[in-house]
């Protein structure tokens, strides 16, 4: 039906009833006379049924309006929506969406021609809205935007409602989607798209609209929550599963993330950006094996993608697959043979492979792209150290240096480089460099400390070491050279405290115990230097320590210790004539006369001209009461050394003892 068929046009004023002049008044007595016949007619007919009763009511109705100016009845509105006709009377109600289309065909009233007569559609439409096409659209828009505005179908004569239908207007879910795509910002877009799924719950794709919005306005977890719910309806949808990914990925929750792209994968096998991305949330996770094969599947799909390719490069280098990294990052070079990012990593990879020629090689091709990068130089600096091209190197570091000032690393490679040259005056005056824009830097303050060590300038020494002391280090060896100068410097007992930090940190060095024996017999703790002394003996016996803990020995009258140390003493230098007298002398004051006469010969064979140990040999024969070879060397020590007092005294003694044996 065409509802188009003419234009529209404003309604006209009805003229009242005895408005005219004479016209008027005569037209109204005809009209009476004819009313009066039809009445006439119809009481002569008398017919008694419902239909002819209600049609003489109504013509009734219509002279009292006519005549008597009472106000109209509505009998019904017929109205056609959507091709389709409906009947409205007083107390029904008329349905609207925004789908709908429909148009007032007449109005059944008691007034005469229905004059006076006139419909408004409240919210939309013209003055008189009978016979013009509505659209639904209007009043749910204007619904929308005020949920509490009524609407209905008015009849109205000369003016004033005498019939009123509400009109009911239907708000579906896809008016929220209208206004929700019109809107003109995501605060509305929301509320809007938040009403239209709370109204039709299966529909994933208003579902997804929000979970965008959600995440784009910053509602992380909300967005995660409608993406969820899609994908419980629609376990495959992609554009979920993509879209949930990257928001996993952006928290760094990448073991979500992990699992979201292996559903991906299984409803697309090949997917290259899937596998890279499993890849880089290993990576990201530290879990460089598994990064590495997920790259190399990426591959597999994407041979030509570069950027995977470096990545999977790098994940052979945390490996330490060097070589593998290099293969792979030289390929990048290929496609990408003027990027100055991947000739840095390569020329890194052959510096750290030892490739230095190699390395060099691309460092140069750098700096002719950058002259200015310091690094490069740096490491060119390094590959000639590792050539042992001295010169080269330091010539490297110095061009480094004068790009970039103020890098600490160049600083104490430089530092390296002289020491290795001897040239201690100018490495210690980069260690300083290094210390100023580095103060904690354990690496260079050590190597200064051991600088100002060697140069006897122990109070400098000692400044460094004290600071890392005091930042809480346990470098064994820094509380050992601390020990060390604070010993020159004669404080023993710091010297004592700091070799004892030493050992407790695990110094394995050999000189530490003899170092805090040392310190120890310096501020009078004998036994603890004895201690000491023992256990840098076990390790590396000398004659120095042996022989004081062999007159440790001997004094307290441990003999058997006495012994032991003289033993070891003796493998150590078998022809010592004072060893064999010592121990002959230990053998002799633990009551062994045998050994020690055995030992005293030794002596003597050694070194015969000991008046000493002539005596004691004399002694060792006297106890055995062999006189005749006591004789012989007390006159020996006494021929030896006439002031031998012992010896003087002995001689005539023995020989009265020489007599009293023979006369027996």
């Amino acid at each position: 039906m065409d509802y188009y068929r003419g234009s529209i046009e404003k309604k006209k004023k009805t003229r009242e009833p005895g408005a005219g002049g004479i016209g008027s008044a005569f037209w109204v007595v005809v009209l009476i006379v004819l009313v009066s016949f039809i009445i006439g007619i119809a009481v002569s007919l008398f017919v008694i049924n419902t239909e002819a009763s209600s049609r003489l009511s109504r013509i009734k109705d219509t002279i009292l309006v006519s005549v008597a100016g009472e106000t109209p009845r509505t009998y019904s509105i017929n109205i056609e929506k959507n091709g389709k006709d409906y009947i409205l009377t007083e107390g029904d109600r008329f349905e609207i969406s925004y789908r709908d289309e429909f148009v007032i065909r007449r109005v059944e009233t008691n007034s005469f021609l229905n004059r006076g007569i006139t419909v408004d559609i409240e919210g939309t439409g013209t003055s008189n809205d009978l016979e013009v096409l509505l659209n639904g659209i209007e009043l749910v828009d204007r619904k929308i935007g005020n949920d509490k505005e009524t609407f209905g179908i008015n009849v109205l004569y000369r003016g004033n409602v005498i019939t009123s239908i509400p009109i009911d207007v239907i708000i579906t879910p896809q008016d929220w989607l209208r206004f929700a795509k019109g809107s003109q910002t995501d605060k509305s877009r929301i509320e809007y798209l938040e009403r239209a799924v709370s109204m039709k719950k299966d529909d994933i794709n208003a579902r997804k609209m929000l979970a965008n919005l959600y995440v784009k306005d910053g509602m992380i977890n909300k967005g995660i929550m409608e993406y969820r719910r899609v994908l419980r309806q629609k376990p495959d949808d992609l554009i979920s599963l993509v879209e949930l990914s990257k928001i996993y990925m952006s928290k760094k929750q990448y073991e979500k993330a992990i699992t979201i792209h292996r559903e991906i994968i299984k409803i697309n096998p090949k997917d290259d950006v899937a596998y890279a991305n499993i890849a880089y949330c290993y990576a990201r996770l530290g879990n460089w094996h598994r990064a590495a094969a997920n790259f190399k599947a990426s591959l597999k799909f994407n041979p030509d993608s570069t950027t995977v390719r470096y990545n999977l490069a790098e994940a052979y280098e945390r490996l330490g697959r060097d070589k593998e990294a290099i293969a792979e990052y030289e390929q990048v070079m290929k496609k990408m043979p003027g990027d100055a990012n991947v000739i840095a990593v390569l020329s890194d990879a052959y510096l750290r492979t030892g490739r230095y020629d190699d390395a060099i090689e691309l460092y140069r091709d750098l700096i002719k792209k950058q002259p200015r990068n310091a690094t490069a130089y740096a490491n060119i600096g390094l590959a000639y150290g590792n050539k042992d091209m001295l010169e080269k190197e330091i010539a490297n570091y110095q061009k480094a240096i004068s790009l970039m000032p103020k890098d600490p690393v160049i600083h104490f490679n430089l530092a390296v480089a002289y020491d290795k040259g001897k040239m201690y005056d100018k490495a210690a005056e980069e260690y300083r460099k290094v210390m100023e824009l580095k103060p904690g830097d354990a690496d260079a303050g050590l190597r200064l400390a051991d600088y100002y060590l060697s140069k006897k300038d122990y109070d400098n020494a000692l400044i460094m070491y004290e600071k890392f002391i005091k930042s809480g280090s346990k470098d064994a060896s820094l509380y050992e050279k601390a020990g060390f100068a604070y010993g020159e410097l004669k404080k023993y007992k710091s010297s004592a405290d700091s070799y004892e930090k030493a050992l407790e940190y695990g110094s394995k060095s050999e000189f530490i115990h003899y170092n805090l024996a040392f310190a120890y017999d310096r501020i009078g703790k004998k036994k603890k230097a004895i201690a000491e002394y023992e256990a840098f003996a076990s390790s590396k016996p000398t004659m120095e320590v042996l022989t004081i803990l062999a007159n440790y020995y001997m004094e307290g009258k441990q003999y058997d210790k006495a012994i032991r140390a003289y033993q070891k003493m003796i493998k150590i230098d078998p022809r010592e004539a004072g060893l064999y007298s010592g121990i002959g002398y230990a053998y002799n004051l633990s009551g062994d006369t045998d050994k020690a006469i055995a030992n005293y010969k030794a002596s003597i064979r050694y070194d015969n001209e000991d008046d000493i140990v002539h005596c004691r040999l004399g002694e060792a024969y006297e106890k055995k009461e062999m006189y005749e070879e006591a004789l012989r060397e007390y006159t020996t020590a006494y021929e030896l050394n006439p002031d031998s007092n012992e010896a003087a005294r002995k001689i005539p003694r023995i020989k009265v003892r020489i007599l009293q044996k023979k006369h027996q």
